[in-house]
C-alpha cells in the first residue's frame, strides 16, 4: 500500500449524478485506505452534504464564478491548513478556482474529465489543461482522445482511469429479482425494461418512450421503470402522456438500491445522444448479469461491446433501440451469455478495488512530482 496522502477534491457541481458519485466513492474508498481525503463544495451541494452525514471533512465554500478571488483565497487557506499534497478538481468553476489556489500554494493539481462533451479550444478552456494542472483524468478512453486531439497536451499527461463497481453490492447473490416486480404489482412473465440515470435531456429519455411503441407491438404488455430525478423530469412526465404510455411507465424517482432494481429488468437501456463517458448504470448492470441495449456515444463502446456483452445501436434512433429491445428480450439464451461476458469483463477491468488502486498510484506520482510521466499506457483499465 502507498504511503498516506493528504488529497483535497474540489467540485462546483451542485447536483447529484454519476460524476458526484464518481467523486464520493473515491474520497470514500481513499479514506478506508488510511489517506486523508477531503472536500471543497459550495454551500447546498448535495455531494457535500452526503459527504457530511459519512463524517468525510468537508470545506463549505461559495464557487460564484470561475475567477472568484475569494473562492481562489479560502481554497488557498484550505490547502495550506490540511498541508495537501494534491488537489483534484471535477467541474469547470472549481478548476479555475481551485486551480489558480493550488497555484499560489504550489501544490500539484489532476484535473478530472468526466463528461464526452468536446473541450472549447479557446486560450481561456486550455489554460485549465495546462497550466492549471500536473495532471488530467478521464473516466473513459473516449474523452482522452477528445482531449489529445482538441488541446495542445502531451498524450503521456491524459491517462483514462474509469470509474469502478463495487463487485460485492452488484453480485446477483446478494439481492431479491422479484422485490421490484412486487413493488410494482407485475408478474414474473411481463417484460420489465429499465433506464437508470439523472433525468436530463441528454440521457435519452424520449428517445426510449418512443422505442417503447416499437416494443410494445411485438410485447404489449411491456412496462418500463425510470430510476433517478433531474431537470428534465417534467419534460418526461409530458411525454408519458402524450404517449399515453401512461399505465406502461413507472418514474421511480431517485433510489438507492439500484442493485436491486437492475436485477428485476429483463433489459436495461441507456439512450444517451451525447455528453457520455462511460455511465456507471451499464457497468452496473454489467456486474449483474443483467442484458444491455445502449447507443454508440461516448465511452458506451468501450463496455457494451456488440454482440459480446451487449446491444449497441445509433444515437437518437428510437426505431434501432426499439427493434435491439425486442432482439434482447427474445434472445435469452444471447442475452445470458453476454451477462456473463459482461460480469468478467467488470470483475477483469472495472472493479472499484482497480479503479481506486489506480487513482492512488496516480496520486503519489503527482505528490512526488511525477506527474508527468507516463503511469501504464493510457488506455490500459
Amino acid at each position: 500500500m502507498a504511503e498516506p496522502l493528504v488529497i483535497l477534491h474540489s467540485e462546483s457541481s451542485m447536483g447529484w449524478g454519476g460524476q458526484e458519485i464518481r467523486v464520493f466513492t473515491e474520497v470514500c474508498w481513499l479514506r478506508r485506505r488510511g489517506h486523508a481525503a477531503s472536500l471543497v463544495v459550495p454551500p447546498g451541494s448535495a455531494l457535500g452534504e452526503r459527504a457530511e452525514r459519512v463524517h468525510i471533512p468537508v470545506a463549505w465554500v461559495p464557487m460564484s464564478r470561475a475567477l472568484d478571488p475569494r473562492a481562489v483565497a479560502r481554497i488557498a487557506r484550505r490547502l495550506r491548513r490540511e498541508r495537501a499534497q494534491v488537489l483534484v478538481t471535477h467541474s469547470s468553476v472549481d478548476a479555475w478556482t481551485g486551480g489558480l489556489a493550488a497555484r499560489f500554494v504550489g501544490v500539484p493539481v489532476v484535473r478530472m474529465r468526466h463528461l464526452s462533451v468536446p473541450v472549447q479550444t479557446n486560450p481561456f478552456s486550455r489554460a485549465v489543461y495546462t497550466v492549471l494542472c500536473d495532471k488530467i483524468v478521464t473516466t473513459g478512453e473516449a474523452i482522452r482522445t477528445l482531449l489529445v486531439e482538441r488541446l495542445p497536451v502531451p498524450p503521456a499527461k491524459v491517462v483514462s482511469i474509469p470509474t469502478g463497481v463495487d463487485l460485492e453490492e452488484f453480485h446477483p447473490s446478494r439481492v431479491d429479482p422479484t422485490r421490484l416486480r412486487k413493488e410494482l404489482g407485475l408478474a414474473r412473465e411481463t417484460p420489465l425494461l429499465g433506464m437508470i440515470a439523472v433525468l436530463r435531456s441528454w440521457k435519452g429519455h424520449l428517445v426510449f418512450l418512443q422505442a417503447l411503441r416499437r416494443v410494445r407491438e411485438s410485447h404489449p404488455g411491456a412496462r418500463a421503470v425510470l430510476a433517478g430525478d433531474g431537470p428534465f423530469r417534467d419534460v418526461i412526465e409530458d411525454a408519458i402522456k402524450g404517449h399515453g404510455l401512461g399505465t406502461h411507465v413507472r418514474l421511480l424517482g431517485h433510489r438507492e438500491d439500484v442493485a436491486e432494481i437492475l436485477s428485476g429488468l429483463d433489459v436495461v437501456v441507456s439512450a444517451s445522444t451525447a455528453a457520455e463517458g462511460i455511465p456507471q448504470a451499464l457497468l452496473q448492470a454489467l456486474a449483474m448479469r443483467r442484458p444491455v441495449v445502449a447507443s454508440d456515444v461516448g465511452g458506451i463502446p468501450e463496455v457494451i461491446r456488440a454482440g459480446e456483452t451487449g446491444w449497441l445501436v445509433s444515437p437518437g434512433d428510437p426505431e434501432a433501440l426499439g427493434k435491439a429491445i425486442v432482439e434482447a428480450l427474445a434472445d435469452r439464451v444471447g442475452a445470458q451469455r453476454m451477462g456473463e461476458q459482461g460480469r468478467k469483463m467488470v470483475e477483469a477491468d472495472y472493479s472499484l478495488q482497480r479503479m481506486g488502486e489506480r487513482m492512488e498510484e496516480l496520486y503519489t506520482a503527482v505528490a512526488a512530482g511525477r506527474g508527468g510521466q507516463r503511469l501504464g499506457a493510457p488506455g490500459s483499465r
